[in-house]
C-alpha cells in the first residue's frame, strides 16, 4: 500500500471540521430538550472534558506512530483480538458513514427538495465520497484545506446576519437545569463532538509528517470545533428559544430562516445548508475511509482501491434499511450511538495503553532502533573501506612482486599478471573513494605496461638467449619507475 503524507495544518483542518460534522445540525435539539436554556453550559463542559480525551488518543498515537489504529490494535492485544476489535470498529465505522447517507437524503427531502427522494441524494452523495477515496487522503487533505476559509467565512456572515434577532432574556433563568438533565445533555454532546475523534487515529500520526505540531492541531481543530458549536447552540438559544429549539428536527436552519436585514437580505438559510455539507463530507469520507482501509488492513491486501467501489455501493444501500424513519434517527443518536461511541472511544483506547505499558511497547524503541541500525551501517562502511584500502595495498604489493621477480617462463607472466588484472578490476568495482579510484586506475596501467614488456619476451628468447636475458634486464629497469609508481598511488 502506497504511503500518502499530509501537513500538520492539513490535520488540523480536518480534525476542526470533522468534530463539527453532524453536530451543527442536530446536536441544538438533542441537547436542549434535556438542558433546555442551560444547554449552552452543557456544551461548554463537553469542550472542556474532551480535551482529557484527545490527550488519550494522543498518547495511544504516540505509542505507534507508524501505525494506524487498526494496526496497533493487532500489535498491541495480539492477532486474535486485535482483529476482533478492529472488525467491531470498522463495522462502527460503515454504520457511521450510512447513518450519515441517509441523515444527508432526508435532511434535502424535508427541507429543500420535498419531492425528491432520499434515494437520490444518498446516492450522488456517494459518488463523491467514492470518488474523493480513490484520489486518497492527501488529494482529500487539500480538499478539506480549500474548503476550510469558505467554512469560517459563511460562518462570520451567518453570525453577524443573526446578531439582530438575539434575545437574551431567552437565557433566563441559569443554572435552573438539574444535574441529572445536565449529565446526559453533556454526554449526547460528547458523543457527537467527542467520541468521534478516535476514527482520526486512522491518519494520526501515522501519516502526518510532523508528529509534533499534528499534536497541537489536535487540540486546535477540537477546541475551534467546539467554539463553532458552543456559538451555534446560543444562537439557537437566544434566537429561537429553548423549548422551539428542542421541538425542532433541524433548529440551527431553522434558526438561518430567521433572517431578514431591512426585509432585502432573508431567506438565505442556504449558507446554513453549504456549512453543513462541507463538515458532513469530511466526516463521511473519515468514515468511510477508516473501513475501506482497516478492511484492507486485517486482510493483508496490499491495494485498497479496489475495496471502495463496493464498500461504497454498501454504505449507500445500509443507508435506506438503516433508519426507517427520523425518528429512529433521533433515538438512535441519543440513547444506542452515545454507548456504542464511548466503548471504542474511551474503553478501547484504555485498554489499549495497558496493554502497552504492561508489554512496554512504545514508539520510541523503533527510533532507538533506528538509530543503532545507522550507526552499524556507518561502521560497517567504514570497515569495508578499511579492508578494501588493505586489499588494494596488498594487490600493489603482490604486483610490484610479480614485476620484480622477472620469471622466464612467459606463461606464469602471463597468469599472474590476469591475476593482478582481475584482483584489480574486483577492488576497482568496491571502491568508493576517489583516491582509490585513482591509485587502481595507475595500477593497472603500470600493469599493462609491464605486461607488454613482458609479452616481448617470447620473442626474443626465441631470437637467442643473450639477447633474451637483455632485454629482460630492460624489463627490469623499466619495470622500477612503474613500481615506485605502484608506491605513490595509494599514497595519492
Amino acid at each position: 500500500m502506497e504511503k500518502e503524507i499530509i501537513s500538520s495544518k492539513q490535520f488540523m483542518i480536518i480534525t476542526f471540521l470533522f468534530s463539527i460534522g453532524t453536530a451543527i445540525l442536530i446536536i441544538p435539539a438533542s441537547i436542549t430538550s434535556a438542558a433546555k436554556q442551560d444547554a449552552w453550559i452543557a456544551a461548554i463542559i463537553g469542550v472542556v472534558l474532551s480535551l482529557p480525551i484527545v490527550k488519550l488518543l494522543v498518547t495511544l498515537g504516540k505509542r505507534t506512530p507508524t501505525l494506524t489504529f487498526v494496526e496497533a490494535n493487532e500489535k498491541i492485544l495480539g492477532r486474535f483480538f486485535g482483529k476482533f476489535t478492529s472488525i467491531g470498529f470498522i463495522f462502527l465505522s460503515l454504520l457511521s458513514a450510512s447513518d450519515l447517507l441517509f441523515m444527508i437524503g432526508i435532511f434535502m427531502k424535508t427541507e429543500i427538495m420535498l419531492e425528491t427522494p432520499t434515494m437520490a441524494f444518498a446516492f450522488l452523495f456517494c459518488i463523491i465520497i467514492i470518488y474523493a477515496a480513490f484520489l486518497g487522503i492527501e488529494v482529500f487533505a487539500r480538499s478539506a484545506e480549500i474548503l476550510f476559509p469558505m467554512f469560517i467565512l459563511i460562518f462570520i456572515i451567518f453570525v453577524v446576519c443573526i446578531s439582530p434577532s438575539v434575545q437574551l432574556e431567552n437565557l433566563q433563568p441559569i443554572m435552573e437545569a438539574p444535574a441529572r438533565s445536565l449529565f446526559f445533555s453533556i454526554i449526547r454532546f460528547m458523543s457527537l463532538f467527542s467520541f468521534p475523534l478516535v476514527i482520526l487515529l486512522m491518519i494520526f500520526p501515522s501519516v502526518v509528517n510532523v508528529h509534533q505540531s499534528a499534536q497541537k492541531g489536535f487540540y486546535i481543530g477540537n477546541i475551534l470545533g467546539g467554539i463553532v458549536l458552543i456559538a451555534i447552540i446560543t444562537l439557537c438559544i437566544l434566537v429561537l428559544g429553548p423549548a422551539n429549539t428542542a421541538s425542532r428536527t433541524f433548529p440551527s436552519y431553522s434558526l438561518a430562516q430567521r433572517i431578514s436585514i431591512g426585509n432585502f437580505l432573508q431567506r438565505i438559510e442556504v449558507i446554513m445548508a453549504t456549512m453543513w455539507i462541507i463538515s458532513i463530507y469530511i466526516k463521511t469520507f473519515m468514515y468511510f475511509y477508516t473501513a475501506v482501509i482497516g478492511i484492507a488492513q486485517i486482510c493483508k491486501i496490499n491495494n485498497h482501491r479496489p475495496l471502495i467501489f463496493p464498500l461504497g455501493m454498501i454504505i449507500l444501500g445500509l443507508s435506506q434499511i438503516v433508519h426507517p424513519n427520523i425518528v429512529h434517527l433521533k433515538v438512535y443518536d441519543r440513547d444506542i450511538f452515545p454507548i456504542f461511541s464511548f466503548i471504542f472511544a474511551i474503553l478501547l483506547p484504555l485498554v489499549l495503553l495497558l496493554v502497552a505499558n504492561i508489554r512496554k511497547i512504545n514508539g520510541n524503541q523503533g527510533n532507538n532502533t533506528n538509530s543503532n541500525c545507522s550507526i552499524q551501517n556507518e561502521i560497517g562502511s567504514n570497515n569495508g573501506n578499511a579492508s578494501q584500502v588493505a586489499a588494494s595495498n596488498n594487490n600493489v604489493n603482490s604486483t610490484q612482486d610479480e614485476n620484480s621477480s622477472n620469471n622466464d617462463n612467459c606463461t606464469q607472466n602471463a597468469s599472474s599478471i590476469n591475476n593482478v588484472n582481475s584482483t584489480q578490476n574486483v577492488s576497482n568495482s568496491n571502491n568508493v573513494n576517489s583516491t582509490q579510484n585513482v591509485s587502481n586506475s595507475n595500477n593497472v596501467n603500470s600493469t599493462q605496461s609491464n605486461s607488454s614488456s613482458n609479452s616481448e619476451n617470447p620473442s626474443l628468447s626465441k631470437s637467442d638467449n643473450a639477447s633474451s636475458n637483455s632485454t629482460l634486464n630492460d624489463s627490469d629497469t623499466g619495470n622500477t619507475p612503474n613500481s615506485e609508481k605502484n608506491k605513490e598511488s595509494p599514497e595519492s
